[in-house]
């Protein structure tokens, strides 16, 4: 993607990710992404976690794009992750290096 997103962005992840609860069984299914435009403090945050690396800067800039925890982030396909990641950084106008 180019240019400046327009909000909201919905993305239907290739890979559903399954939430469990501690005895495994599944207590919700995470079938789409719906990603709003970033505060001066979500984008302050994500520019700060790339002193911790490139995958941290990501990881925050997705969850706080699309409301998800990083422990939902974590379960993400590969490639859901970076599709992700490049409609999140539409909203900064910008695309990150992969």
């Amino acid at each position: 993607m180019s240019g400046v997103a327009a909000e909201p962005v919905v993305y239907p992840l290739k890979y559903p990710v399954e939430l469990r609860n501690r005895d495994g069984a599944v207590v919700e299914t995470v079938t789409e992404l719906t990603f709003k435009r970033l505060n001066g403090g979500d984008a302050r945050k994500a520019l700060n976690a790339k002193d911790k690396g490139m995958g941290e800067m990501v990881m925050v800039l997705v969850c706080a794009s699309a409301g998800i925890p990083p422990s939902t982030f974590d379960k993400m396909d590969a490639e859901d992750v970076f599709k992700a990641q490049d409609i999140a950084s539409d909203f900064f106008g910008l695309s990150l290096p992969t």
